[in-house]
């Protein structure tokens, strides 16, 4: 290991060093007369004190190959992370009003609980960090319907989710849906599921989704409510930006 120390600081090099000053210097003083022990015991008593001081002061520590980074190299700070996340589903519900007399009841007459069409859910969020284990942020949804009559709707909504491990989310989320076509309607939503994470970013999601809607007045009403129950399930892809 390379010595720390300044050139001249061994203790062995300042006793040579004082030995020749005291031989210099000491020959003179004495005149011729001393020896050349006492001249050597002078020297060694005049380095003593420099020993001593030299050994109060703690040697310089050099770093081990194992030694820990500071704690600013790996804390991360300063970063911020987005969470991005897409999923392709499909679902299908039951409506439990039927004004309408929409397709296909399950019961014997029109007003009994019918099946809603089957549709397509592409939805995208983004979500920033809340508390440990939690994110939150924004998502829209389209919606199309793949059979009976042509559908298309939006739903923005609030979505928070829960992760109480890296291998399985909790989501729920509060919306607004709008139906665009063939009519435009508003109504309530919410929305409860769950995301599996397989690879690479990719993963399975289920979410039971209630919804109410407000649809256009009847002859009995003026104006109709539509509750729902839907399930659709699909696959997502999750990643992260960080800056």
């Amino acid at each position: 290991m390379k010595s720390n120390a300044p050139a001249g600081s061994d203790p062995r090099q300042r006793a040579c060093c004082s030995l020749a000053a005291a031989l210099l210097l000491g020959l003179p003083a004495l005149g011729g007369s001393a020896s050349a022990a006492e001249l050597l015991a002078a020297a060694v008593a005049a380095e003593a004190p420099a020993r001593a001081s030299a050994a109060e002061v703690p040697a310089l520590a050099e770093p081990g190959p194992d030694a820990a980074p500071p704690a600013s190299a790996t804390s991360g700070a300063g970063l911020h992370s987005l969470r991005v996340l897409a999923a392709l589903s499909v679902g299908k519900g039951l409506r439990f009003n039927n004004p309408y007399r929409l397709a296909t009841p399950l019961g014997d007459t029109a007003e009994s609980v019918s099946l809603s069409a089957t549709y397509l859910d592409v939805g995208l969020a983004a979500l920033l960090p809340a508390v440990p284990r939690v994110e939150h942020g924004l998502s829209l949804d389209l919606l199309l319907a793949l059979d009976g009559i042509g559908q298309l709707g939006l739903t923005p909504s609030y979505l928070l989710l829960f992760e109480p491990g890296p291998s399985f989310g909790l989501r729920g989320r509060l919306g607004l849906p709008l139906v665009i076509a063939p009519d435009a309607s508003l109504g309530l939503e919410a929305g409860f599921g769950a995301q599996l994470p397989l690879a690479y970013g990719f993963g399975l999601t289920g979410e039971l989704v209630g919804t109410l809607f407000f649809g256009a007045a009847t002859e009995q009403k003026s104006v109709t409510t539509i509750p729902m129950l839907a399930l659709q399930l699909g696959l997502s892809f999750d990643d992260r930006v960080l800056w």
